[in-house]
């Protein structure tokens, strides 16, 4: 009989991740706060792990506390009345991952193209009390190759960006100076280090946010018009 670390699918994840390499405690009034608004495995890993980086700021487990400002802005309040949404994880390239109350995992916003990526989502799941099977999945699923960046040469930018800069604080990320919404240049030499927050907030004001469903996506990446017989991108996660 296998003993799991955290559980399967958690485990899974630290194959691929490895251990948390920074850190910090969940206070009681954030337990207290999102019980029962987001999933109790969520809230457990939260008790096991705390808010927490991997990979030197590659994956981060995040407080969604700390985001809501920004994803009101970048949703919109329309958005944002359809469901109770948290963000709670993130990329080292400030890639968002939303979760719906009632939709599960429903969005990722990707800032330096101003790309929000609208998922299929979890709703029946949810509905049929299987939120704490999804969030676990979600995690399970995560693979490093999907959460780094690629330069305009398809080589992964993040070890090199941690070479060049450090490894990321929780309030860091790497970005693209110009965006890439605008220069479409994703050069080493284009990325710097940057507070997370500062630069959610400024994006929105000098880029078109977009939003992306599967359909848009898919021919964005294979370059066609008819997107029914690809692969499914929101297995990419």
């Amino acid at each position: 009989m296998s003993t799991f670390i955290i559980d399967e699918d958690f485990d899974l994840f630290m194959e691929d991740f490895g251990q948390p390499d920074w850190q910090q405690p969940v206070a009681q009034a954030i337990f207290n706060r999102y019980r029962g608004r987001l999933p109790d495995k969520l809230l457990f890993y939260w008790e096991r792990l705390g808010f927490c980086r991997f990979k030197k700021g590659l994956f981060w487990i995040v407080n969604p506390a700390d985001y809501e400002e920004d994803l009101t802005t970048w949703l919109g309040d329309e958005v944002m009345r359809q469901d109770n949404y948290y963000v709670i994880a993130r990329s080292g390239f400030g890639e968002l991952y939303v979760w719906g109350e009632k939709s599960g995992f429903t969005f990722e916003i990707t800032p330096t193209l101003g790309w929000i990526y609208q998922k299929k989502g979890n709703a029946k799941e949810i509905a049929y009390g299987k939120s704490n099977q999804e969030l676990a999945m979600f995690f399970g699923f995560k693979q490093i190759k999907y959460t780094d960046m690629e330069d305009n040469n398809g080589k992964p930018l993040f070890d090199r960006c941690v070479k060049k800069f450090g490894a990321l604080e929780y309030d860091e990320m790497f970005g693209f100076v110009p965006a890439l919404a605008i220069s479409d240049n994703a050069s080493i030499k284009n990325v710097d280090k940057m507070n997370i927050f500062v630069h959610l907030s400024l994006l929105p004001d000098l880029i078109e946010i977009q939003y992306i469903d599967f359909k848009k996506l898919g021919q964005m990446a294979f370059g066609v018009e008819d997107s029914s017989n690809l692969p499914d991108l929101d297995d990419l996660v």
